[in-house]
This record gives C-alpha cells, structure tokens and sequence, in this order.
C-alpha cells in the first residue's frame, strides 16, 4: 500500500501538466510513454511492411480485451469493443425481443444522460422508462425492490454516480434483479481503475464502460460485457463484417452470429484508440486497483476532515464513497471556483458541487495546498 506519496516513479509515468489535476472522474491523465506505446502497436506494422495488417491489428484489440478481462475478472470472449457507452446501450436494446408484459425499463434521475437518451429511443420499439427520483437514496436496496415492479424487464444500475460521487451496491441490486427475472444494464464508467470490479460475483446480465475516465486511455475505447448465458438471446440489428461468426468469409448471402460478444461489434471498427487504452489498461494492472485505490482514499480523506459536514456532497463513509469527492461552499462557491482557477486547479463544477478526483499522478503536498485554498 501507498503512504503518504505516490511512488515518484509512478507518478512520472504521466504526462507533464501544469498545476494540480484532479479531473480523472472526466478525462484522465494520459501516460508519459502512450503516443510512443501506440505508435509502436499501430504505425510500425505499416513502417516493417506488413502485408497481413488485419491480423496485426486484431490481434492488438485482443490485448485490449485481455487487458479488461484481466482487470475486471472475466472472460475474453464475453467482451466487445464499443466506440461509446450510448452505441452500446443501442446495440443491447435492440437486440432483444420485446416481452410486452415487461417493458419497462427502470434507471435513475442521477444516472449519465447520455445512457438514459440512447434508453429513451428505445420507446419506439415499445419500451418506457420509470425513473427513481433523484432524492431517493439509491445505495439502499428497498428502494430498488420497491420500484421493481411487475412490469419492469431491465434495470440500469450505475456502479458510481457522477452527480453526487455515490458508489452502489451493484451486486445486491443485480441478485434482486435476478431473482425477479429483470435483465440488469451495469455502467462502471465512473468506477473502472478505481474501485475493485469482479464480474464474476456481479449477477449482470450486461455491463458497458469506457476507458476516458480513470483508467487514462482517451477517448473512442469503450466495451461492453455480456453474459455468456445470455448470448444466445442476443440478436443484434446494427452489425457488419465483424458481427460475423467469420468476418474474413466474404460470403454476402450469409450472415452468422458470432457465438460471443462479438455479434455486437458490427462494420470495420476503429484501432488506434484501443491500442492507447490497452497501455494504460496494463499500467492499471500491474500497479493494482488496490494501490490505486489506497492512495486515492487517503487524498480524499485528507480533503474531508478538512471540511464541514455541510460543505460535503458526497458521502463520507468509504463503502459508499466513489474516487471523487464533491463540495459545495454554498454562497462562496463561486468564489472559490474562481481561486481554484486561478491557481492552475484542474477540476469541474456541476449542479451539486465541485468535482475533485485524486489519482496516482497527484502528491499529499498538492492536496494540502489545495485544503489551504478551500480554506
């Protein structure tokens, strides 16, 4: 476990910034070496003359995906690249068969709403969204039994919200799920890299994520999970060559699934953003959610005991605390905004507070000096 700095040759592995950066929960810091990583992976094949660059390129993309599977504890073939969470989210609606009976789909007022858009053009294949209000508190289970109602087939549950920095319990929601015969939609976009994920224990059906945020991959590699037993009810509309059981068969009076997640990739996908995510992916596993997560908490706390309970948005305690942590100073907010700014901060404000995300690439003398600006 970390102490009280980072490791500093864990923390030079990310690019040079100025100022303070505690923006991962948005985009995160990218590593000093992944244009030269990429490179290396996606232009040198052409440089060498490789005359087989799809299977150079494949190849690269099942590094990524061994990378996830490492990481999150799953299986290779139960993952699919995806340009964004909303494609995938697409992609699963329309892949299932409407049962007229269920056709609710139960999300919340606090979830992404770029998920909860991509669910809302699923009415036209006859779904309707029930929302829990956003003063619920969603991190209590009866709250999810209780609008678990007969009519509902698929639930969305956001493994972090970023509205208001509160981790749920995934596994409990999706086991009730389960039990109630509702497909579950997992979004780990706030929580991958930052808090510990085994999929196997999870009761999803599907979970879909992105590596902008903390894992520090850019932007364009994002991924969906399916579960492997639920493959076969799977039936996606938007496919292409590489939905194919065989994408190299070249046969156009034939379309065949493919037998794993891949049925959901679709046309010719795109490389490079997969081979940038697949250098931080491996960054993530070798240093461990764990550590990760230690010195993250151990930042955070130093922020919250040096605030007043009314100036924390975010919860407290640590098992329902995410990554981030979110103030609001009421009055002097915007004042303080403006102080943060000025002093090279690099955060962002919502509605419900300021958003600060420490990382490994941040140091316990950074967040002192921040806790003597909230000051």
């Amino acid at each position: 476990m970390m102490g009280d700095k980072p490791d500093e040759g864990i923390a030079k592995c990310f690019s040079p910034h100025l100022g303070t950066y505690l923006l991962s929960h948005s985009v995160g810091l990218p590593l000093r070496d992944a244009e030269q990583a990429a490179a290396a992976a996606f232009w040198q094949p052409w440089q060498s003359g490789n005359r087989d660059i799809w299977s150079h390129w494949l190849k690269e993309i099942d590094g990524f995906r061994a990378q996830l599977a490492t990481l999150l504890n799953g299986d290779l073939d139960s993952f699919c690249p995806q340009t964004s969470l909303s494609s995938a989210v697409a992609k699963i609606i329309d892949s299932l068969t409407l049962d007229k009976a269920k056709n609710t789909i139960l999300l919340s007022e606090e979830d992404f709403p770029s998920i909860a858009f991509a669910l809302q053009k699923a009415g036209a294949g006859g779904y309707r969204l029930k929302f829990i209000p956003a003063q619920a508190d969603t991190s209590e289970l009866n709250v999810w039994a209780d609008h678990m109602t007969a009519d509902v087939g698929m639930v969305l549950v956001t493994h972090v919200q970023s509205n208001n920095g509160r981790q749920l319990p995934v596994q409990k929601i999706t086991e009730l799920s389960r039990s109630k015969g509702i497909i579950s939609l997992v979004d780990i976009a706030q929580s991958i890299a930052i808090l510990p994920i085994d999929l196997q224990a999870w009761s999803a059906d599907f979970v879909v994520g992105s590596c902008v945020k903390w894992v520090g991959g850019g932007p364009g590699a994002a991924f969906m999970w399916v579960r492997p037993e639920i493959i076969a009810r799977c039936e996606p509309q938007n496919v292409g060559w590489f939905s194919h059981a065989d994408p190299f068969e070249f046969d156009i009076h034939q379309f065949k699934y493919a037998d794993n997640a891949l049925r959901f990739w679709g046309g010719t996908p795109s490389v490079y953003p997969y081979v940038v995510a697949a250098h931080s992916l491996q960054f993530i596993n070798s240093t461990g959610v764990d550590v990760i997560r230690a010195h993250n908490l151990l930042l955070c706390d130093k922020i919250i005991e040096a605030l007043s309970p009314t100036q924390l948005v975010s919860p407290a305690d640590v098992q329902s605390r995410s990554g981030t942590v979110i103030i609001h100073f009421g009055d002097h907010q915007e004042t303080l905004v403006t102080r943060l700014q000025a002093q090279q901060v690099h955060f962002d404000s919502r509605a419900k507070g300021i958003r600060l995300s420490p990382h490994l690439c941040n140091s316990s003398q950074q967040i002192e000096a921040l806790i003597g600006l909230l000051k």
